[in-house]
Formats: C-alpha cells, structure tokens, sequence
C-alpha cells in the first residue's frame, strides 16, 4: 500500500467485510456473507441446459488461462497485480518463484499460522527482525498487509515478529481460516480491481485439509475472483461452466508433465476436450464413474468445454526437480 491512507481505507474494508462475516448470538456465530439461503440451482444440470450450451444454443461463457505467469515468465497476473496468501503450511514453493510473486503482488496476506511459516521462510532467506522504529518498507521483500484468523496457531514469537502488522480477528467456526481471508479480501480486491489470488498451500497429508482448500476454490468462485492454489509441484484452480483455453508452458508440454480433471461435489454431464493426450469427447464426469487423472498434453494450447465445476491441477515445471535436488 503506498500511502497510509490507502492503507487505513484497505484495511477498514477487510475489517468491514470480517463484521459482516459473523452475527454473534451469545457463544456462537453464524455465516452471513449476503449470499442466497436457499441451494443454487444451474440449468446446466438440467438435460435442455447442458444440451443447450453444449450445442451452442446459448453461447458458453469463455476463459483464458495462463499459468505460466505465475511459475517462470512474469510472476504476476492481472494489469493491477494480485493477492499473496500464505496458508498455515511450510512454503515449499522454489524461494525465487516467491520472491518474485510476493514483489509484484497488490496485496499480501497471512492466515493465522500461515504467518509462523512466512517468519520461517524471511528467517531462512537470511532476513533478520527490522529494528524498533524502522520503517516498515523496503529491504528485500515488502511487508505483510495483514493477518487475519481466529488466531489459535500463530505463535507468540510471530506475533512479536509482525508487531506492526495489522490483524484481523475472524472467529466464525463455520468456515475455515482460509475461506474466511478470502471474504475478508474481497472488498479490497473489488475496489482496486485485483481478480487473482495466488495462495502458497502445501498439503499436510491430511486429506481433510486437502478437501477443505477445493472447498474453498468452489465458495470464492466469482466473476473477479479467481483462486490459484500453488505448491511445490503443481498449480490447481477451478474450472466454472463454459469454455476454458489452457496456455501450457511449452516445457511442461515437452517433458510430458501431468494434469487432470477432477469433477468434485457433483457430475459434469458433458466435458469435451482437446489438447490433452487422452481425451474426453461430451464425456460424464463423477466420482464413481469417469475422472480424469495422470493426463498429459499432446499441445501447447488445452480446451475444456464443461456443463460444470471442474477441478483442474497440474504439475508446476521444474518445481519436482528442484525439491529432489535440495533433498539429496
């Protein structure tokens, strides 16, 4: 943030939106972010909607991609930037990868624990505690913006460490950490005209957690609000009803690097592809029956055309190598 005005007014809107997040009713709290009480329901699921927009009758809606930006040309998205976020997982994100996202980020954020592994990360990069009194730009990576959580893993010493960086507290146990910065981001995403969150996400192993960040891939879901779950060997992202092109960095079409299409939370009654080696032709998608894994691409260019959310991942280039290097 370049002034402390524009500071104050970012984050009196992220403060505005943690408000809106929780009603308190005594010891409890309940989600009200203004979306509709009752299930959404698509014509897409419908046989006329999906025939429709599978044939054309109604144009599908159209995306570009470009996940190169992100891993080895310009480490930034977006003409005004994008948003940082750092989940309670170990950055194992190739430390030039992060510094260059983190540099031409908009806004930077850590989620509760997620601020003891950016310490660990600016510690390990030989970056030492600015002193009292110092200003809390320059040096080799810009300061966080904010911390937000119910603040039950961030420890002491990281509190200490980010003394003079704002925090916002969001309580609400209906929604996780992570959804939670999201909504919380939002309003200054909407104002500033930021569409895309890069979130550092390593897994832990635990499936639940695994299923709790595509989750929330499905809640941010919003005309400018794309999330990328980045981690140190694959990008994911979802893939909305309509028609996807995929710009593949040529060295991950070379090296015949994986990706898949995953249709979680409900079936995906017609998916054509092209671009991929193995590919599917007005093809139902659903756990039990057809999904999509250990493809690889035949060209530079994919197209997914879709009836309904998709999850698509993707191996990151050269990030396996790199961490098997360091291991040895």
């Amino acid at each position: 943030m370049a002034t402390a005005c524009n500071r104050n007014t970012v984050l009196n809107l992220m403060r505005g939106a943690a408000h809106r997040m929780a009603i308190t009713d005594g010891d409890r709290h309940f989600t009200r972010v203004g979306t509709l009480v009752h299930k959404r329901i698509f014509c897409t699921k419908t046989t006329i909607g999906f025939r429709q927009q599978m044939d054309h009758t109604v144009p599908p809606k159209e995306f570009k991609w470009t996940p190169g930006n992100m891993i080895n040309e310009n480490f930034k998205l977006g003409d005004n930037g994008h948003v940082c976020v750092v989940l309670n997982r170990q950055i194992q994100v190739p430390a030039h990868v992060v510094k260059s996202l983190w540099k031409n980020a908009a806004v930077r954020c850590a989620v509760d624990g997620g601020s003891n592994h950016w310490r660990e990360f600016l510690l390990g990069q030989g970056v030492i505690k600015r002193p009292k009194g110092a200003p809390a730009t320059g040096g080799p990576f810009e300061p966080l913006d904010v911390i937000t959580g119910d603040f039950d893993s961030i420890t002491e010493e990281t509190v200490d460490f980010f003394k003079s960086t704002p925090k916002i507290h969001t309580p609400d146990q209906d929604a996780t950490d992570f959804t939670k910065a999201i909504t919380v981001l939002q309003p200054v995403m909407a104002q500033r005209k930021i569409h895309d969150v890069i979130v550092f996400h390593d897994t832990s192993g635990r499936l639940d957690q695994v299923m709790a960040n595509l989750n929330t891939l499905y809640k941010a879901q919003k005309d400018n609000c794309n999330v990328f779950l980045l981690s140190g060997d694959s990008i994911t992202w979802l893939l909305r009803p309509g028609k996807h092109t995929i710009q593949v960095p040529l060295d991950l079409v070379k090296t015949q690097r994986w990706c898949s299409l995953m249709p979680v939370g409900s079936m995906a009654h017609n998916v054509t592809t092209t671009g991929l080696k193995w590919n599917l032709y007005h093809t139902q998608m659903e756990f039990g029956g057809m999904v999509s894994t250990s493809n690889t691409y035949s060209t530079e260019f994919v197209q997914v055309e879709t009836d309904a959310n998709l999850i698509w991942s993707m191996g990151a280039y050269d990030f396996e190598e790199k961490l098997r290097q360091t291991s040895k």
